[in-house]
């Protein structure tokens, strides 16, 4: 029996003048081939959450993450450029939940509705791997992300 072979996905957000307060993001998802074949692209516009006036950065990541999931098939690998959402998938999730949604500092987690949704596509998809890339250093699915996230921030 054959492996099944892995299509690449790569996520990325941008909020513009995050620093001074950003009124909407983007975030953008490029699925590749195993042979590096965009095979499909997906850019939306990212809104302050409920309540609030302003997005960030973090939260357009996330929600480019959100999306590589839904998107995503089993075995697939998806690549954001964020440390903390690959460690918070890969290393901290569990934690998390079994102190209640609080960090090591016993604070609330920060996004925590992000983090729920994360948590329960990676329940529904557990052969999806999550891996952190180097963002802006040539990476063509990267760069691909970057160029989509860019845009529906605009």
């Amino acid at each position: 029996m054959s492996k099944q072979l892995s299509r690449l996905i790569f996520t990325d957000g941008a909020a513009p003048n995050n620093q001074n307060g950003c009124k909407h993001g983007g975030l953008g998802v490029a699925v590749l081939s195993d042979q590096g074949e965009v095979l499909e692209t997906y850019k939306a516009r990212v809104e302050p959450a409920q309540g609030q006036d302003t997005t960030t950065n973090v939260r357009c990541e996330m929600l480019a993450v959100i999306k590589a999931l839904e998107l995503a098939e089993p075995y697939d690998i998806i690549h954001t450029d964020s440390d903390m959402i690959a460690k918070g998938y890969n290393e901290w999730l569990e934690g998390w939940k079994l102190k209640g949604w609080k960090n090591a500092n016993k604070k609330p987690v920060a996004n925590q509705d992000l983090w729920q949704r994360i948590d329960k596509l990676k329940q529904e998809k557990p052969c999806v791997v999550v891996k952190w890339v180097r963002g802006h250093s040539g990476i063509y699915g990267n760069e691909l992300a970057d160029n989509l996230a860019t845009e529906a921030a605009a």
